[in-house]
């Protein structure tokens, strides 16, 4: 019976512990061996620790992480491997592979893909020829297909707000020369353009991502400092606010929780994984950036998760310990 209180005590003082913002960095550099393999990084971009690494099966580049309401304490690796859209589940606290499936989708180039309303996919990319986002459920069914902008070359990336409505980014050839970049709004539960803004135009820079929060959203480049936050309400696009002011290369953006966002990228002159955080509401308010003490490689991905803080983790661990030497004394 003792035994038994002293298990609650420990599950209990969770309670006790913080939360944590814990980042999976979906990236192609093994720290220990130099190895070029494809791993997710677990890591602690507030306190700035690293929580270890697990390999994933497949070495395509062309995934993406996200996580289903469904499946709480797991992430999925979506991804193009051999023309079709599949996915690869893992537990992102001990790195065990739990399940897979294939949606059947053809695909030629995957940019983007996460999972909405509980268990479809929302993925951009080259559909036979087609650069669209597009909505599929689990079984490769066709829920929706956005109408993309004249001359698109490119869905770089999609994602839907919690009041259901789609914004996509696309790349279009520059007016004079290089890259144009167009945001694009869709009402909820339709593929029609509702509206679109020109967000760069004749740029070298690459686009890369979307993340959003209430009515802001935010555009993740190859350099930070030229992220954009928008104004948005409902489907209805305001116009660009340039934010950052720092020039750190960011491969990726990620939300965090509430109105923190979260980008990562590689400092190729100390090789080193960098990160940079800003408030989107604040137009990228309180941003900063550093780097790890370990030596990382290409990221491709990341997404944010909540989970209890490393004390929690020691605490149990503790707690457990003590419960097995109490038995092994009878």
């Amino acid at each position: 019976m003792k035994g038994f209180a002293l298990l609650c005590a420990v599950f209990a003082s969770q309670g006790a512990f913080a939360s944590f913002e814990l980042a999976l960095i979906l990236q192609n550099y093994e720290p220990l061996n130099g190895q070029e393999h494809l791993n997710v990084t677990r890591w602690d971009p507030l306190n700035r620790l690293s929580l270890g690494q697990f390999s994933v099966v497949d070495n395509s580049i062309s995934s993406k992480l996200s996580f289903l309401t469904t499946a709480p304490g797991t992430v999925d690796l979506l991804q193009l491997q051999d023309g079709t859209l599949r996915s690869r589940r893992y537990n992102y606290s001990t790195g065990i592979y739990v399940d897979d499936f294939n949606t059947g989708v053809s695909m030629i180039t995957l940019n983007s893909a996460t999972f909405v309303n509980t268990s479809n996919i929302l993925a951009s990319g080259n559909f036979g020829g087609n650069h669209q986002a597009r909505i599929y459920n689990q079984a490769g069914g066709l829920v929706r297909a956005y109408t993309m902008p004249a001359s698109t070359l490119q869905a770089v990336d999609a994602i839907m707000t919690a009041s259901g409505v789609t914004y996509a980014l696309s790349r279009q050839a520059g007016t004079v020369s290089g890259s144009k970049y167009t945001l694009t709004s869709y009402a909820s539960g339709s593929g029609a353009i509702f509206n679109s803004v020109v967000v760069a135009d004749n740029t070298t820079v690459t686009a890369h991502s979307l993340t959003a929060y209430g009515n802001h959203i935010a555009i993740g480049s190859s350099l930070f400092s030229n992220r954009e936050v928008f104004l948005v309400n409902g489907a209805t696009i305001g116009a660009a606010v340039p934010t950052g002011g720092y020039i750190q290369p960011t491969a990726t953006l990620a939300n965090g929780h509430g109105e923190f966002i979260y980008g990562f990228g590689i400092d190729t002159v100390n090789t080193l994984m960098s990160f940079t955080t800003g408030r989107i509401t604040t137009n990228g308010g309180g941003t900063y950036w550093t780097t790890s003490a370990t030596r990382y490689g290409t990221i491709y991905d990341s997404a944010i998760v909540l989970a209890p803080e490393p004390g929690t983790f020691v605490a149990i661990g503790v707690g457990v310990a003590a419960l097995l030497r109490r038995r092994r004394s009878k």
